[in-house]
């Protein structure tokens, strides 16, 4: 290796950090460039990488933990699948240093045992911070939810640093340490261990998406509007799925279908049996093909060229069809996929499509209601405060927005359950249970407008007066957060009842401007009474009581 990779990195990470995190410190920013070049493939948003961030101290040498179900990354219980088919826990450790440490991978270890080990309770883990417990938890219960369901499950660590050498041997004597403690505990799992040098990290983070991609066609018909009708050859499309690594690619698949149900499905039965019956009959025959949504479309020869290529239906066919090639990418085989390829006008003509074509399979339809006129309403009146509505995912990350001046759609849905609708404790908890079930009290079409700037401004003025406080506050910043929301604004208000949607608009000109500290300090050192009273846990601030407590001395206190 070579200084020069070191040099590369830090220009690169330098770059990263002053266009998105210019507000963090480069040991903090460094963790986010980590997960998000070990991630890359995931396609994780800023909130969903921020979401396994351990912030603070004590963090048990973890830097930020990551679990998937079926390549969906779960944030709440109601995110897991009925059948949990693929699970894959991620742990990165990132330091902004050079070399790889032997105390780095022993406090992995260390934390593993606090993880893993049922018979430690996490409400005594007092070693570890909030962010810490919290995910210890989530973990736990998540996994313990899907362990009926048969499943394959994957332990990945990966320790990033700037180093330009590779680990040494008492180094990697502690890795096999590690792995050897989770495959005692988990025997059936696979367990990696990475690390993630000044190269890697930099071939990584230089890596970017190619967004003209070409398929090889026998027969095709092709519309006015540029869309196409084609029989593509199944190695081509296998091809055009097939990252470096030999992996799917997942950011080809649309976020909101990506499920794949699983090798014991009756249908990938079905069709994997006509992928291996190549004698028999052409594929296409018995197949309902592939839909693929394009920002354009042409045919040069033999090829159909499209620009930002989404596979929006069809992914049990085509995941299928990529591990058939998976192991045998050279294969010569002249049987066809029906392949069509939509280049849809807008964005609400795109979410119709993907609703249409996926009518039996389960969709995120909270993202494909980004469309909803509302939502542009309130982009546009975000943009007045210098802030970027991020309705599709990743659309302002692309143009190197900063962070901090980025809410997406599930940011600002907990703030507005936890200040319209006055459930702080789901907003902590289980947001997407709630947009689920109460969308249309969240992102009501009637909701004034204004509402949901107040909800945000005052979200972020309670974030940051939490973070400059004690580290006895900051410890517990992520659980009691929504709570001083709540109790702010029902102090602006005067009241804790008759709470609407015009009633926060209110507070527009209050919140865009800097609050009362002495007011947020007497809703902090409320909502904290209130939690040291009843338990001082994290699962005290999911429940009800908290909430009732909190709503029951701010009415005192009027």
């Amino acid at each position: 290796m070579s200084q020069w990779d070191i040099k590369g990195l830090e220009t690169n990470f330098e770059g990263f950090r002053s266009e998105r995190y210019p507000e963090l410190t480069v040991s903090d920013a460094f963790e986010r460039f980590a997960v998000r070049q070990v991630l890359k493939d995931e396609d994780l948003s800023d909130d969903e990488i921020e979401s396994g961030i351990f912030a603070g101290g004590e963090d048990g040498g973890v830097d930020g933990m990551y679990f998937f179900v079926n390549r969906r990354l779960i944030q709440d219980q109601s995110d897991l699948p009925e059948d949990a088919l693929v699970a894959e826990l991620v742990i990165v450790q990132a330091k902004y240093t050079g070399g790889f440490s032997e105390v780095a991978v022993t406090k992995l270890e260390a934390f593993c045992q606090d993880l893993l080990d049922h018979s430690r309770d996490v409400d005594t883990m007092v070693h570890l911070n909030v962010g810490a417990r919290e995910a210890i938890r989530s973990f736990r219960d998540n996994y313990t939810t899907i362990l009926a369901s048969p499943h394959t499950m994957t332990v990945r660590f990966a320790y990033a640093t700037k180093s330009d050498q590779v680990a040494n041997a008492k180094v990697e004597k502690r890795v096999d340490s590690l792995k050897q403690y989770v495959k005692g505990q988990l025997s059936d799992a696979k367990v990696q261990f990475e690390f993630w040098g000044a190269q890697r990290l930099l071939v990584t983070a230089r890596r970017t998406s190619n967004t003209t991609e070409t398929l090889l066609i026998s027969k095709h018909f092709i519309a006015d509007d540029g869309s196409a009708v084609c029989l593509v050859k199944l190695g081509s499309l296998a091809a055009l799925l097939r990252d470096e690594h030999g992996d799917i690619r997942r950011s080809m698949l649309e976020p909101n279908v990506r499920d794949y149900q699983g090798a014991k499905n009756p249908v990938n039965k079905a069709i994997r049996q006509s992928l291996g019956d190549a004698a028999t009959s052409e594929f296409w025959w018995l197949n309902n093909g592939v839909t693929i949504l394009a920002s354009k479309c042409s045919l040069v020869g033999n090829k159909v060229v499209m620009d930002k290529p989404e596979v929006v239906n069809g992914l049990q066919t085509t995941y299928e069809i990529f591990q058939y090639f998976k192991g045998q990418p050279a294969l010569a085989d002249v049987r066809n996929v029906l392949v069509r390829v939509i280049v849809p006008p807008d964005e609400q003509v795109r979410s119709r499509i993907i609703r249409a074509t996926n009518s039996q399979t389960a969709i995120n339809e909270v993202s494909l209601r980004a469309t909803d006129p509302i939502h542009f309403d309130i982009e546009e009146k975000f943009r007045l405060f210098n802030l970027y509505y991020e309705r599709r995912k990743g659309e302002y990350r692309e143009l190197k927005k900063p962070v901090d001046q980025i809410i997406s759609i599930q940011t600002l849905a907990r703030a507005v359950i936890a200040l319209l609708l006055q459930q702080p404790n789901n907003a902590y908890a289980t947001p997407s249970r709630v947009l689920k079930a109460e969308y249309e009290k969240v992102f009501s079409e009637h909701h004034n407008r204004d509402m949901f700037v107040a909800c945000i401004l005052m979200q972020r003025q309670v974030d940051k007066y939490l973070s400059d406080q004690g580290e006895d506050v900051k410890e517990v910043k992520s659980i009691v957060r929504y709570y001083v929301s709540m109790a702010a604004a029902c102090s602006l208000l005067k009241k804790t009842s008759g709470i609407d949607d015009k009633a926060i608009a209110s507070l527009l000109q209050s919140t865009n401007k800097p609050l009362d500290p002495t007011m947020l300090a007497a809703c902090t050192s409320m909502v904290l009474g209130s939690y040291m009273s009843l338990g001082g846990t994290e699962t005290v601030a999911k429940g009800p009581d908290m909430r009732d407590a909190l709503i029951k001395q701010l009415k005192a206190s009027f």
